[in-house]
């Protein structure tokens, strides 16, 4: 991608003495006080300079455990990123080798890291050099979105760029001190409710938890863990339930035919939907619904 001659002097700034030729193969994206710059095919060739530095905090975001720049030295949880982090000024260099290794580096200004890490410590922050810690795979959409904000330059987007930089640096500031609050919790139960909600409105469609959890943002793991903590069930196991007890009153009605139940419902065949009923309930469709009528 071209990049505009403000920016080479906004990256400049972050980065220190490099050239537009020097990123021929990074992916650029910046803002007044932060950058966000991945190697897209090969390696930058300012990060393999011997004993370079950066006027600007660096911090490499791995996309995929399968990396050789650094030894994870921590436990990954599910869902996490492994981030290292690197102070202004100390000289470094990316070894390079026969496996190239994408990442996404994002600078921030010693200004911008350090003002807002004091809302957190009355104590600077340390010295890093390569320090290792772990970032929540929620960060990617803001990055995205300052990546998306970048490209697209409309109206206001210098104004955007500045608060999504913002807030990229709070969620690193937290991840590297620990800060954690209910927030997450709170919008993790929030997104459950709109999936169980989906569920009871289109329960006789074909669901999967890969469409569920796209629904609400999550990977499909993350959502089944959520799910289960707050239903003591699985998605799956969620809806089969359901789709049972919509069949019983349907079945209590005496309306319908057990075959125009069993697909209004969403079973795939009128067999499926006997077996898991019996499976349920002990008794088959026919004989719940007779019960009513004896």
């Amino acid at each position: 991608m071209k990049i505009e001659p403000k920016d080479i002097q906004k990256i400049q700034k972050l980065v220190g003495n490099i050239t537009e030729g020097n990123l021929k193969y990074v992916d650029c994206y910046v803002s007044d006080n932060m950058g966000i710059f991945i190697p897209s095919v090969g390696y930058c060739e300012y990060a393999v300079t011997p004993q370079h530095t950066h006027p600007a905090y660096s911090f490499l975001l791995f996309l995929s455990k399968e990396q050789k720049i650094v030894s994870c030295k921590i436990e990954v949880p599910p869902e996490h990123y492994l981030m290292t982090g690197l102070s202004p000024d100390f000289p470094h260099e990316e070894n390079q080798t026969e496996y190239f290794t994408r990442y996404i580096a994002i600078l921030i200004s010693k200004e911008l890291f350090e003002t807002q890490y004091s809302i957190y410590s009355r104590q600077p922050p340390e010295n890093y050099f390569w320090n290792q810690f772990v970032i929540g795979q929620d960060i990617m959409p803001y990055l995205k979105r300052f990546m998306s904000e970048y490209e697209n330059m409309l109206p206001g987007s210098e104004s955007v760029l500045e608060a999504l930089a913002m807030m990229i640096t709070h969620q690193l500031i937290r991840s590297i001190l620990k800060v954690h609050g209910t927030a997450d919790y709170i919008t993790e139960r929030l997104e459950i409710e709109k999936a169980l909600e989906y569920m009871h409105q289109h329960y006789g469609q074909r669901l999967s938890v890969s469409k569920l959890a796209k629904i609400v943002n999550m990977s499909p793991s993350h959502f089944i863990r959520i799910f289960k903590k707050e239903t003591d069930s699985t998605p799956m196991e969620y809806l089969i339930k359901l789709r049972i007890d919509k069949a019983k009153k349907l079945l209590r009605s005496g309306a319908k035919k057990i075959t125009e139940i069993s697909l209004e419902c969403g079973f795939n065949s009128t067999s499926h939907f006997s077996s898991c009923f019996a499976k349920h309930l002990g008794i088959s469709p026919s004989e719940y619904q007779n019960s009513f009528y004896e």
